[in-house]
């Protein structure tokens, strides 16, 4: 909780302008996704819709507040698909803005008296900022407060930008705090536990305190917000599209999320820093809905209209009964299901008594029934040494049959796509020639594709704490353009080879049909 010294701070929002002295009896939240950026030559454009956004805005509607959402990117149902989703600008830099401009978004905030705005990843840190700038000029009246790990490590940034509050960790219950202070007639938040703000011109944090343990307690996302016919019309879920017949067949698809943290503590992922002590709190820790819990969203979901699922979990087998259990409910329902963001190999393995690690058939066989057709494979590295090192040695090459694993999930119609990063700090040559190796097996094996990805010390990480305290990150590199296809450290490997390799043996080892899909959905310029 906050100290006591901070309960007599003023945040500079209380003061900085005479218009914020207005009274607000029931504040109007609208809470936003910025327009994306993205590279003209490897990048994709998806609707953002994460998960972040919709639970504060079933929070806020469920004590009784005024809410909607907007994603930036493919815009409202008022908006035509020119004026978003095709609205692409090429920047200075090369790169592509994609979504609504800048007068359309100020338009949209103009009825609403609080605007919310998300920024999980680093990469979409310039549009965050220029939304947050653009509308800190147009509004000098109304409460900017934002959220999401990209926003809480780069506080100094979006302060100066014109942010008034940044919320630290899981914000449910933070967001109906703020709410409730302005319904009291109060701008004064220093007593709110999980916030940041300045004062006197200084940042003054606010510790998060008790996280909840409890996820049932959580609203059901307000998916009922987003243009949902648009997103299924555009149909690029977080997971992808792997077939390229799939890519014209809208599909009614939402996220869904039933366990928040994970029980790995991979130094290149944010849960490593969020633990016990950390300002956030230990929300980095392993915590997971009922099934009962599950199956009312499930409920909610069909009647959205939706009946394709792509689950966010960070660890979704960690409880391997209870991850049954909600697959066979699934079963019972009819859901389709897609990827999974997180299934670590190590939970589609067990022991078969002997002390044998084998393939759990039994788990395989259960989504397969459940209707996974598409998993994607953390593999993070073809060395031993460099998992062990950097990945919580959450996967044995020599006691795991990745090959097999493939193989087998192909065989009940499940495809699988593996994933491998390269360019940790102190990879060798010889260990990287091991990772393409590893992945080229594994497209042998039957992987439908391979991706390749850099090691990247995003802020908010245990390596981007190593690699400040031991000066490797390299000279120029702004946070701001870090990314997974962009080296941005000092490592063994010369730089400009591990993004020369990764473009070619992306392009090697894969297949051109998987090359065609990925090319159909770059943006186009005119």
């Amino acid at each position: 909780m906050a100290g006591q010294e901070l309960k007599i701070l003023r945040p500079d929002s209380v003061a900085r302008s005479p218009a914020l002295q207005k009274i607000v009896a029931e504040p109007r939240f609208i809470l936003l996704y910025a327009p994306q950026r993205h590279d003209p030559t490897y990048g994709t454009v998806k609707p953002e819709v994460s998960l972040g956004n919709l639970y504060l805005a079933a929070a806020l509607r469920n004590n009784n507040f005024e809410v909607d959402v907007l994603d930036c990117c493919i815009g409202g149902k008022k908006h035509t698909m020119e004026e978003a989703f095709e609205n692409t600008t090429p920047l200075s830099n090369g790169m592509i803005r994609v979504g609504l401009s800048p007068e359309t978004i100020i338009k949209e905030c103009q009825h609403y008296d609080v605007i919310g705005i998300s920024s999980i990843f680093t990469p979409q840190t310039y549009m965050v900022e220029e939304a947050v700038r653009f509308l800190r000029k147009s509004y000098s009246e109304k409460l900017i407060i934002m959220g999401g790990i990209n926003a809480r490590t780069q506080l100094k940034r979006y302060f100066d930008a014109g942010a008034d509050l940044i919320c630290l960790s899981e914000a449910e219950d933070t967001i109906v705090d703020i709410g409730n202070s302005l319904r009291r007639g109060s701008r004064d938040f220093s007593n709110i536990s999980g916030i940041a703000f300045k004062y006197e011109g200084k940042i003054q944090i606010n510790p998060m305190g008790m996280i909840n343990d409890n996820l049932d307690k959580l609203p059901i996302p307000a998916r009922d917000l987003l243009p949902n016919e648009r997103i299924w019309e555009i149909n690029r879920p977080h997971g992808g599209v792997t077939k390229l017949g799939d890519l014209y067949k809208p599909q009614p698809y939402v996220s869904m999320q039933t366990s928040r943290g994970c029980p790995y503590t991979c130094k290149f992922c944010h849960i490593s820093s969020e633990v016990t002590g950390s300002l956030m709190g230990n929300i980095g820790k392993f915590r997971y809905q009922t099934v009962e819990r599950v199956e009312r969203e499930i409920i909610a979901i069909l009647e959205l209209g939706a009946n394709y699922i792509y689950i966010e979990d960070d660890s979704l087998l960690a409880r391997k009964k209870r991850a049954l259990d909600i697959f066979k409910m699934l079963i019972k329902y009819g859901i389709r299901l897609g990827d999974v963001n997180g299934v670590n190999l190590s939970h589609l393995h067990k022991n078969d008594g002997t002390g044998h690690l084998v393939i759990d058939v039994e788990m395989l066989e259960t989504m397969a029934e459940a209707g996974f057709n598409r998993l994607s494979f953390p593999v993070e590295s073809g060395s031993q040494e460099m998992i062990d090192e950097w990945a919580s040695e959450k996967i044995s090459h020599t006691k795991y049959d990745i090959a097999a694993l493939i193989k087998k999930a192909n065989s009940l119609g499940i495809e699988v796509s593996s994933c491998y990063l390269i360019g940790y700090p102190n990879e060798t040559y010889e260990q990287l020639v091991e990772t393409l190796k590893a992945a080229k097996m594994h497209l042998d094996a039957g992987s439908m594709y391979v991706n390749f990805t850099m090691v990247t010390p995003f802020p908010g990480t245990a390596l981007y704490e190593i690699c400040i305290q031991n000066d490797l990150l390299l000279p120029g590199i702004d946070i701001a353009d870090l990314n997974w296809m962009e080296p941005s450290m000092k490592t063994k490997i010369d730089p400009w080879f591990l993004k020369f390799i990764s473009r070619k043996a992306y392009e090697y080892i894969n297949r051109p049909e998987r090359l065609q899909v990925v090319r159909s959905m770059v943006p186009k310029t005119d």
